[in-house]
């Protein structure tokens, strides 16, 4: 239990930093922490259950912690008793289950619960995401440049990004929230990816742990800004030229 009280409080801090920011109106945003193998919860009788439109077979017997449907962040530190929600994985990998005193997780679990299956795959023992509504990125997002070309510029726009973010980040396209589908393509663009942006929603960051995923989100977002600013100046993107970039990456590589 030790444990998962570290991880609710870390849950409850970034919750309120992300709320301080302005990025989690109302009850917007959700987070997540998979468990190191070994971390049990009693789900008790009767558990509420999500079942799997497929196996998930990676998080078989696995524990995360994770957001409530209709939780606030600003209220997250003096809720994370009754606000995150301890979630067993089924020993067959087909379903996710809980306490029934305890709300349902975040609509967006299957999102959740297929980039924390890429997990394993990693090396880590635990990892982390942390997905909130950046008031820049969005705007950013909401645009009509292609994504590919987004994904350019956003990452040009701050050196920190090529640094920081060695995988860097992808775009995808605006899609209904709380999909089995739109998890699926939100696994495979993190197979690649450091930050995951839905384009008109929000980013996404996924990492070793919940701070590193928070960082990720938060380079995106400074990125958004920086381009937003610079096109309000100068009626252009600017960012990083490609020698500049060139230079950068060529001594990322010596490290």
């Amino acid at each position: 239990m030790k444990n998962i009280d570290i991880a609710r409080k870390d849950i409850g801090e970034i919750a309120s930093h992300l709320a301080r920011m302005g990025w989690s109106e109302a009850n917007a945003g959700n987070i997540s922490i998979l468990m190191p193998r070994g971390t049990e919860f009693e789900i008790g009788v009767n558990p509420n259950s999500y079942h799997f439109p497929e196996p998930v077979q990676s998080l078989a017997g696995r524990t995360l912690l994770i957001t409530a449907t209709g939780s606030r962040f600003r209220r997250m530190s003096r809720d994370i008793e009754t606000q995150i929600v301890p979630v067993t994985i089924t020993e067959f990998g087909t379903a996710a289950l809980w306490p029934s005193r305890f709300p349902s997780p975040t609509s967006e679990i299957g999102t959740h619960i297929q980039v924390h299956s890429l997990t394993p795959d990693t090396g880590w023992e635990t990892s982390a995401i942390v997905h909130t509504h950046s008031t820049k990125m969005l705007t950013l997002s909401s645009s009509d440049i292609p994504g590919e070309m987004l994904q350019d510029i956003v990452e040009r726009a701050h050196p920190e990004i090529s640094i920081l973010m060695r995988k860097g980040l992808a775009f995808l396209d605006f899609a209904p929230p709380g999909t089995w589908e739109l998890g699926a393509k939100t696994r495979d663009e993190f197979k690649r990816a450091n930050a995951v942006i839905w384009r008109k929603h929000g980013i996404l960051g996924f990492a070793e742990g919940i701070e590193m995923a928070c960082d990720y989100v938060e380079m995106t977002e400074k990125a958004a800004e920086i381009l937003l600013l610079e096109k309000s100046a100068f009626g252009v993107f600017l960012g990083l030229k490609d020698r500049e970039l060139e230079n950068l990456q060529e001594e990322l590589r010596r490290d």
